[in-house]
């Protein structure tokens, strides 16, 4: 009896892997990107507000991060004001940031959630959601799961 409660536990504390992601975004340079579009990589999908300043203390993490691993990894920047996007990448540039931004809006945020900004979602390169958090994230928090996630 006891093995089967302990058989069970192990099981339900699994991390359970969320449907494959299914979205499409236009960046602010007209480019479109879905998890076919990046086939073979891992997507973070960062969600900020140009009001939050959590959202912007990091970014430099994130572009960090962005150029480290460029080769296994794509950070997509959801802007969540609703602004146009011209504004967003003028914004997004003064930051230094060279990632893609996407010029959203509240309503394309919901998709994936959020009771707050930041938050940043991370799908492995089947396209199945890995990570979610809310609050600031760390290059290293996401270079740790990237790290476990290879072979």
């Amino acid at each position: 009896m006891m093995k089967k409660i302990a058989a069970v536990a192990a099981l339900l504390a699994l991390p359970v892997l969320a449907a494959a992601a299914d979205f499409s975004f236009t960046d602010t340079t007209g480019k479109t990107h879905t998890m076919s579009s990046h086939p073979g990589k891992w997507v973070l999908v960062n969600l900020w507000a140009t009001w939050c300043a959590p959202c912007l203390a990091e970014m430099p993490e994130l572009e960090a991060l962005s150029k480290a691993r460029r080769s296994d990894l794509v950070v997509l920047g959801l802007a969540v004001d609703g602004q146009a996007a011209p504004r967003v990448a003028r914004f997004a540039e003064k930051l230094g940031v060279s990632y893609p931004v996407i010029a959203g809006n509240a309503a394309m945020a919901q998709q994936f959630g959020p009771k707050g900004y930041p938050t940043s979602i991370l799908y492995n390169a089947s396209g199945q959601q890995v990570f979610v958090k809310e609050g600031p994230v760390t290059r290293q928090e996401i270079e740790g799961i990237l790290n476990r996630g290879k072979p």
